[in-house]
């Protein structure tokens, strides 16, 4: 019999004892739904083994199980990768079609010459935090919520998050723009590629009469609308992106160096909010324009 087949016999028990519902439920530290579901299941059936599940399988065995058992009761505020990884769970991230489809891309492209790379546009969206410590998840039994080892101090009272809109090209930084409270989709997607995007790279000078473009496979960059409006200007064309590969897309390690260079805390006393949040993704991103902007005319006085 497992544990929760025992916990279910407790219930029985209980019952039997003279316990109300709401008394059972605490001792077991249960909720009192629980408690009636299995009362009800035992007066009908006189059974408490769980029905057979349809489903996906179990991808561990149950010495692997047993792994995972000790690892977090060692360590409840581990994470799920940390525990995959000193297991030795890992399961491949890429199928043989994944990795067929990522080398046509690479022996596609690989032999691009410079020129054609300075003709690609990458896009893409970030969200950026007022503070960079996440959710901290634990492992841990009902009713031992408040253990010591199951409790982290935590300073991210008030944290607020803005994501933000942004492209790049082989010379620099293009726009970074805020794209809004809200879900993000298609139409503002749309929207931003017409109102920040398309303004912003006709500035370029000389201008690319034609040009590439690279983004991730994000179903909002799929979307029928944003489709649509790729459609209506054939000046762009879209690069395919062969499926779970952001990696490939450059822009990730844009954002991976801005997040670094704005993980500093806001300054002493300043209240969080979105603007103060944009402010500081936007100042690393400012420093990069200005950097850009100073090389290039090093390179125009030189020729």
């Amino acid at each position: 019999m497992n544990p929760s087949e025992i916990h279910r016999g407790s219930i029985i028990s209980l019952h039997r004892v003279g316990r109300t519902n709401a008394q059972r439920a605490r001792q077991l530290h249960i909720c009192k739904q629980t408690v009636s579901r299995w009362l009800q299941r035992h007066k009908d059936t006189r059974n408490l083994t769980d029905k057979p599940r349809t489903g996906r399988p179990p991808c561990t065995t149950s010495e692997q199980d047993q792994q995972i058992r000790i690892a977090v009761e060692k360590n409840p505020l581990t994470t799920s990768l940390r525990v995959i990884e000193h297991q030795n769970l890992w399961k491949p991230h890429l199928t043989e079609a994944n990795i067929e489809k990522r080398l046509e891309y690479a022996l596609e492209f690989c032999e691009k010459p410079a020129i054609f790379w300075e003709n690609v546009v990458l896009l893409d969206e970030k969200t950026f935090y007022s503070t960079n410590r996440k959710a901290t998840k634990v492992w841990r039994k009902n009713g031992t919520r408040y253990d010591g080892q199951h409790v982290v101090s935590d300073g991210r009272s008030g944290r607020i998050g803005a994501a933000l809109f942004g492209w790049v090209y082989a010379s620099g930084v293009g726009e970074l723009t805020d794209i809004g409270r809200g879900r993000f989709t298609g139409v503002k997607y749309v929207k931003l590629l017409e109102d920040v995007f398309l303004p912003s790279v006709r500035l370029l000078n000389p201008y690319p009469s034609q040009f590439f473009l690279l983004q991730d496979n994000s179903p909002i960059h799929n979307a029928e609308v944003v489709k649509n409006w790729f459609k209506a200007h054939p000046e762009i064309n879209v690069l395919p992106l062969p499926p779970r590969s952001p990696d490939l897309n450059q822009f990730e390690h844009v954002w991976a160096a801005m997040e670094k260079q704005a993980s500093d805390p806001l300054p002493l006393g300043s209240l969080p909010n979105r603007n103060a949040v944009i402010q500081k993704a936007l100042a690393p991103w400012e420093h990069q324009r200005g950097r850009d902007a100073g090389q290039a005319l090093c390179l125009k006085l030189q020729s």
